[in-house]
This record gives structure tokens, C-alpha cells and sequence, in this order.
């Protein structure tokens, strides 16, 4: 009998038309969600994340109806979430398109706080970014259903399926002409119009300036550009060449990434951050370069870099499990000044881990730790400890291969904690003996 290939599973999909009006600092959207409901169990419910929602006025729903029927649907919106109540329950493999029309009044983003974590959603004097900007599915769990976090003080806690993305994309009353990056290079481009097809991607992220002054390479087929001010030409160049470099040594150790282009952003605010195709990083890191490698500019490029493999390949539950991709970041760095800078991989472990002599476990959820200095110091630091323990326990050869195996067995997936440690063998009784003061709990 011939071999039967099951059918791909169709994922979700968000066409979105939105148009920035940079006077007004208002975004507006017309976007179709297409769905099909892939549980056995019947599903009378369909859940939305709705980020901008937790910024006051920043949300506003004029239209929400079924595309096929053209019916109003029933919503409730509350927090950062959108419920919607089906008429008829979808089955399996059934199908949904929803229509829905919003603005989204951006907020200014604020100088740091010792109070908040830094905002990066929202406008500054020089610069726009949309990040979770748009309405989108959680992953959904047959047992527990849709996967919803609440906001964390510090932290991500946000779940991403994989989804594909056609994005058409308008500045209005814009006195310069900006310049955009983005999770994806456009497929069409004039002036001030710009559309995007990105598939089985995880979000998809926006910045706009007209400031931007832009770097490119291109290395094994994949663009890597990165966006900079005015004034960090220098800072520029180290910052292509260091993404550049950890993209073929991640691409060697974990393995080919999924994606055709890599987008590095200056931060107009002081943090650094992860999306899918696209990363930011802080202008602190910029201002305080001082020639040499020693320094968060490098640090962070290559951390941030690491993160389209543990993160935006293989995901995880953020909420839940952040130690899947912060730790396996942080240790990428060990690896990157191991390649390259190998003089100073003693200079990192005490500027990076051991100057701060970091305590705590680092499976928690990121709920359950007191502060962000116990966070960070958990997760990030005795995460990459933890690492270098498992790489003296296994052996290199055994490290890289469970690696590679984790990022092969993982990509396009949510993975947890038994995914990671299936790769490397390890048994309960193994974490248990061997690595009981990094795990709140075995395996």
C-alpha cells in the first residue's frame, strides 16, 4: 500500500491593512483572522489577545462579524483579551473567518522607572514601534483550552503559535519620509506603502523613523539589516558584524534557521527585546560602547540574536518556563566569546554570572520570583550555569548534539521542560542527583 502523508495542519492567519497616522499618532487596522479548530473537542468559544487594549484609549472596535455570513459576532473585551461566543460550536476542522475593524491610539513611551518595566508598544520623538499590535490566537490546549497569561511585572508571559502574515502597511501625515523595519523584508515598496508576507512566523513586529540610517548583509541567503540614528555609525558597524558572526555560529551549533531576513533595531528606550524576525536593542548599549568588546552592546547583540533560534524556532511558554529561552540566550553568549573572543571568556563569566553571585532556581514561573533582580539572576544567570554543569556532565560532543536535537525535534513547536531534557537524556534521577539545586522540580 502506498505511504500516507497526513495533511499539513492549517494554521492561523491574519491578513491586516493598517494605516499609521503619524500626526495622530493613531493606527488604523481591518484585519481578517482565518481559524480551523484542530481538537477533537468542540470549541464554542474563540479567544483573542488584545495588547493595546491595556493602554488607556488605546483599543477601540468598530466591527466584528463572521466574513462568510457577514452576522455581528457576540465579544467581550476585558484586560488584553477579546472573548468571542460562536452561535454553533466549531468542529473538527472546522473553519472560521473574522472580520474586525479597530483604531489604536499609541501611548507615548515613558522614561525608565524603577517602578515599571520599560514599554516598548508605542511612540517616542524619534521613533514608532508596534509590537503585539494587532488581535491574535494563543495556542490552545485540548485539556485546558486557550493559553492566557496575565501581564507580568517583569518578564514576558505572552505564548505564540506559529501563524502566517500578509500585512499592508500605510504612513499617512508624515512631515519626512520614514523609513520601516520589520519581522520580514517587504515584497512591495514605495513611498510610504509597504507590504509583507511572512509565513509560519510567530508575531510580527514594526518600527518606524525617519531618522533610521540602515546597514544590510547578506550571508547564506538570509538579509540581516540593522537600523541605527544618526551619530552610532560606529556602533553600527561592531553591531552587523557581531549579528552577522553569532548568526553562522548558531546556524553551526543549533541549526538552519527558518527565516530570510533579520531585523536589528536601535531601541529608542532602554531594554532589549525579542520578536520574531526582528530585535531590539537598548541606545544605553550604544551610548556606553567604549571600543571594545566588554560591553552590553556586544553581550546583548548576540543574546538577542540567539533568541530567533530560542524563541522564535523553537518557543516555549514564556509565563511559565522562561528559563527555556533566557537561559539557553544567556549561555549563547558563553558560546559566542568561546568562538571568537576567547581571551575574554573569563571576563564574561565574572561580568556576566559571578559578579552579581546569583542565587534560586530557575524553573519557576516568572510569577513566583520576588523581583526582577531574582528573576534575572535565576533565570539568566544560574540558567547559563546550569548549562555549563550539563556540558561538563555529557561531554561536549553529547552538549552540541542535545542542542541540535532539541532545536531539530522543536522547531515550529511550544516545547517544555521534558522536551529539553529528552534531547540529553536525562532521566528524573539524573536532574535530581546531578542538578538538584538549579530545579524547583524534576522532570
Amino acid at each position: 500500500m502506498p505511504e500516507i502523508t497526513p495533511a499539513p495542519q492549517a494554521l492561523p492567519a491574519y491578513t491586516i491593512q493598517a494605516i499609521y497616522d503619524a500626526a495622530q499618532k493613531r493606527v488604523a487596522v481591518n484585519q481578517v483572522i482565518q481559524f480551523t479548530h484542530l481538537s477533537v473537542k468542540p470549541l464554542s468559544e474563540i479567544l483573542l489577545i488584545v495588547e493595546p487594549n491595556r493602554f488607556p484609549n488605546g483599543f477601540v472596535l468598530s466591527r466584528l462579524e463572521n466574513q462568510i455570513t457577514g452576522q455581528a459576532l457576540d465579544w467581550e473585551l476585558q484586560r488584553n483579551w477579546l472573548r468571542i461566543a460562536l452561535d454553533a460550536p466549531l468542529s473538527f476542522q472546522d473553519s472560521i473567518s473574522i472580520v474586525a475593524e479597530y483604531s489604536l491610539q499609541l501611548p507615548e513611551i515613558p522614561p525608565p522607572s524603577d517602578t515599571s518595566k520599560p514599554q516598548i508598544y508605542g511612540y517616542t520623538l524619534r521613533q514608532t514601534n508596534l509590537v503585539d499590535w494587532y488581535l491574535w490566537l494563543p495556542p490552545y490546549n485540548e485539556d485546558t483550552g486557550w493559553v492566557i497569561h496575565p501581564p507580568a511585572f517583569f518578564g514576558e508571559y505572552t505564548v505564540y503559535p506559529l501563524a502566517d502574515f500578509e500585512v499592508i502597511f500605510d504612513v499617512v501625515n508624515s512631515p519626512r519620509q520614514v523609513i520601516v523595519a520589520a519581522s520580514s523584508s517587504p515584497v512591495e515598496n514605495h513611498q510610504n506603502h509597504w507590504e509583507y508576507r511572512l509565513s509560519q512566523a510567530r508575531n510580527f513586529a514594526i518600527s518606524i523613523s525617519a531618522d533610521f540610517e540602515v546597514n544590510e548583509v547578506e550571508v547564506d541567503g538570509v538579509k540581516i539589516s540593522h537600523y541605527f540614528f544618526p551619530l552610532y555609525r560606529r556602533q553600527g558597524e561592531v553591531v552587523l558584524n557581531h549579528t552577522l558572526q553569532a548568526f553562522r555560529l548558531y546556524s553551526e551549533l543549533f541549526g538552519e534557521l527558518s527565516r530570510s531576513s533579520i531585523s536589528v533595531v536601535q531601541a529608542d528606550f532602554l531594554d532589549g527585546m525579542e520578536f520574531d524576525g526582528l530585535f531590539f536593542l537598548s541606545k544605553g548599549f550604544y551610548d556606553l560602547y567604549d571600543g571594545t568588546d566588554k560591553g552590553y552592546l556586544t553581550l546583548i547583540t548576540v543574546h538577542e540574536t540567539a533568541h530567533q533560534w530560542w524563541y522564535a524556532e523553537v518557543a516555549n511558554d514564556q509565563a511559565q518556563h522562561p528559563w527555556l529561552d533566557e537561559s539557553l540566550c544567556t549561555y549563547a553568549e558563553r558560546l559566542y566569546y568561546e568562538r571568537y573572543l576567547p581571551e575574554l571568556v573569563d571576563w564574561w563569566w565574572f561580568y556576566r554570572v559571578n559578579f552579581y553571585q546569583p542565587q534560586g532556581v530557575i524553573d519557576l514561573p516568572v510569577y513566583d520570583y520576588n523581583g526582577y533582580l531574582a528573576y534575572r539572576d535565576a533565570v539568566y544567570l544560574r540558567g547559563a550555569a546550569f548549562l555549563e554543569e550539563l556540558r561538563n556532565f555529557v561531554g561536549n560532543e553529547s552538549f552540541f548534539e542535545g542542542l541540535a536535537l532539541y532545536y531539530a525535534d522543536n522547531s515550529g513547536k511550544i516545547a517544555a521542560p521534558d522536551d529539553f531534557f529528552k534531547a540529553f537524556n536525562l532521566t528524573e534521577q539524573d536532574v535530581r542527583e546531578r542538578f538538584s539545586s538549579f530545579f524547583a522540580s524534576s522532570p
